[in-house]
């Protein structure tokens, strides 16, 4: 996000994220303004998330599915061995949820070579 390490603020909008049940124009800002894409409804629509993975993460791959419950949807993401899992109450929730793990994945510090 905005290429910074995570801070209060990241801690911050995973919080929201996993607290909310569905679509949030105040997430949705703050995911156009941390990811430097243009406002969409990303909360509220599976096109504007997949759009954000798509823009924002371009060497993520996304599979969407539903648990064994068929309740609940998933969205994985992967890359090469790496792979996110996050389910939430709606489709672009879960998609969200991943991305931002995805995100913070990748500005994770490398893990020094073996000695």
């Amino acid at each position: 996000m905005g290429g910074q390490a995570m801070t209060g603020e990241w801690e911050e909008l995973e919080r929201r994220l996993w607290a909310a049940g569905g679509s949030e124009a105040e997430i949705d800002r703050i995911l156009a303004d941390d990811f430097s894409l243009k406002a969409r409804a990303y909360t509220a629509s599976v096109e504007d998330a997949r759009a954000l993975v798509a823009e924002a993460l371009p060497d993520w791959h996304l599979h969407l599915g539903y648990g064994a419950s068929g309740v609940f949807p998933y969205a994985l993401l992967a890359r090469g061995d790496s792979r996110i899992v996050s389910d939430g109450p709606t489709v672009p929730l879960a998609i969200l949820r991943s991305a931002l793990a995805a995100r913070a994945a990748d500005q994770a510090p490398a893990a020094p070579p073996p000695a």
